[in-house]
């Protein structure tokens, strides 16, 4: 026996699971607290969730260095699908006491490296009382004030926000902050801006201990759905 309309109150609590309920039949307009699986939402409402991902993060890449390394390089992180990238680099450890500098990549993965290209400027303080401000016109950009100290349970760990990498009308700018322990064996914070003195864009970046090797280091990237 089939009906066409049901009266209210005419299905008990429970009565209706997801067996009986058709793929694709319900939009996220009547999706909205979580007590029905995904296998029943249209695919257009899941892709679109996947596309804002959580808190309008979407996740670009992660990954992590091997003892040795000389750099982490990530390339074809930053496309036009994003007008702003978080930027996460934590763990990280090197062979000897040093601060941290990145360059950036264009097209396939070549690396930036135009004498003055980077102009940074920052400010921290240590737990010594001391200032820990930088500032440079380079051919990196230095993302630190101070050594970071790599005694092997020590570790630096920073997140930056790119904004607009793929446009080529305005320089790209980079604000970013972190923290970690110095040479001299005090805690140190710092937060900055960098900007690339030109308007190429940007496909991915490369992080670098100058001279020196990596012990340990992770990083993500995600965009930010605007």
């Amino acid at each position: 026996m089939s009906k066409t309309t049901i009266p209210t109150g005419g299905i008990t609590a429970d009565a209706i699971n997801g067996t009986l309920i058709a793929d694709d039949a319900i939009d996220s307009e009547h999706y909205t607290d979580g007590s029905i699986d995904t296998a029943h939402i249209g695919d257009n409402q899941v892709t679109s969730a996947k596309a804002t991902g959580v808190g309008n993060l979407v996740k670009i890449t992660s990954g992590s260095a091997s003892s040795g390394d000389s750099a982490i390089t990530i390339a074809g992180c930053f496309t036009s699908t994003y007008k702003i990238y978080k930027l996460f680099l934590y763990d990280w450890n090197t062979s000897h006491d040093q601060e941290v500098y990145l360059r950036w990549l264009t097209g396939t993965n070549t690396e930036q490296s135009g004498s003055s290209s980077y102009q940074y400027a920052g400010v921290g303080r240590n737990t010594d009382s001391q200032g820990s401000d930088w500032n440079g016109s380079t051919d990196y950009g230095k993302i630190t004030g101070e050594t970071v100290r790599h005694d092997s349970d020590e570790h630096f760990a920073w997140e930056g926000v790119l904004f607009n990498p793929a446009g080529t009308t305005l320089k790209k700018r980079l604000v970013f902050g972190g923290g970690g322990r110095r040479t001299g064996n005090y805690g140190f914070n710092g937060h900055g801006t960098l900007e690339w003195n030109a308007t190429t864009a940007i496909t991915g970046v490369k992080f670098y201990p100058q001279g020196n090797t990596i012990d340990s280091a992770s990083y993500a990237i995600y965009g930010v759905v605007t």
